[in-house]
């Protein structure tokens, strides 16, 4: 289903956002266009990644982009249950987009309901749930906008 996030959970991830330098780059299945960024995001280098977490905490990563900010997180149900995963996108700046919100476990592209549009000054998610995420998932969020290509997160590792 398709979801509002509030506005403290954008502020604190926005806040951990302005504390990494470098840029962001991951590898997906999927073509890939970055859009430029506000503040660039660390991504590690080819070969090497946390132990655990992506770069905005232990369940989320996050992006900067000019027009607004991407994150995807996730969380379990408990131990090795089924896991939700979600993406959320809060525009500041711009035209109205028609998008997708997408995430790629590092074995498969999950799709969300169907395009949305968007305003500055909104901003929308979209909640997976019930996920059985493959072994040392690799998630990466994707912000699917019709006729600009794809903006991603760097991937949060699960192990």
């Amino acid at each position: 289903m398709r979801v509002s996030i509030h506005a403290a959970a954008v502020a604190v991830a926005a806040t951990a956002v302005l504390a990494f330098s470098g840029t962001a780059t991951a590898a997906t299945p999927v073509p890939v266009h970055h859009g430029s960024a506000g503040v660039e995001i660390p991504a590690p280098s080819v070969g090497m990644h946390p132990d655990f977490g992506g770069n905005c905490g232990s369940y989320a990563s996050c992006t900067s982009l000019s027009n607004g900010y991407f994150s995807t997180s996730y969380w379990m149900a408990g131990g090795d249950g089924p896991a939700t995963v979600q993406d959320d996108y809060q525009k500041s700046g711009g035209g109205t987009i028609t998008a997708d919100f997408e995430y790629n476990d590092g074995y498969t592209v999950h799709m969300d309901q169907g395009a949305f549009q968007q305003s500055s000054g909104e901003t929308k998610g979209f909640q997976w749930t019930n996920q059985f995420l493959p072994s040392c998932a690799q998630i990466t969020g994707i912000l699917a906008v019709q006729g600009q290509g794809n903006f991603q997160t760097p991937p949060i590792y699960t192990c």
